[in-house]
């Protein structure tokens, strides 16, 4: 399972980010996390979190350092944007992270089944935290784009 959503990760970002972005995107190293160790959910600067249910109960993590983060959404959303606090710059990365949802959820459903997607969250800035299962397994891999690293997580029960 593991590798299959390493592969799947990986593949969704690849294509999203040619398709949607049209930024070059490098792969970096893959993390898998097994359920007996303790899930510590993502720091960075900005989140973007999408839920799943069905054949595959956890959720998706976009994260990104600030400065990544509104490059990925100026690029995305054809504007440039100098902060996360504004409607525009926060729709454009949950959607973001939507995308790359539905491109993990698309690549496995033929060998899971049904997963159902939920609308995106994106949290942002240094004072908050996530309330979260201890016992999720997960599967990070790290990207680069030419302004900076991010990631993707997919954890799961």
């Amino acid at each position: 399972m593991h590798d299959q959503l390493a592969r799947a990760i990986q593949e969704a970002v690849h294509e999203f980010f040619l398709a949607f972005l049209s930024l070059e995107v490098q792969s970096g190293p893959t993390f898998r996390k097994p359920a007996f160790e303790p899930y510590t959910p993502p720091r960075a600067d900005v989140t973007g979190v999408v839920r799943l249910s069905g054949a595959l109960d956890g959720g998706i993590h976009l994260s990104a350092p600030m400065h990544v983060a509104l490059a990925m959404s100026s690029s995305f959303s054809g504007e440039p944007m100098e902060t996360m606090s504004t409607e525009i710059s926060q729709d454009a990365f949950g959607e973001l992270t939507n995308l790359v949802a539905g491109g993990l959820q698309s690549r496995l459903a033929d060998a899971l089944g049904e997963i159902a997607l939920t609308p995106p969250i994106v949290v942002f800035g240094d004072q908050y935290s996530m309330a979260v299962k201890v016992n999720f397994s997960s599967v990070k891999t790290y990207f680069r784009i030419a302004d900076g690293p991010f990631f993707v997580e997919c954890f799961f029960v």
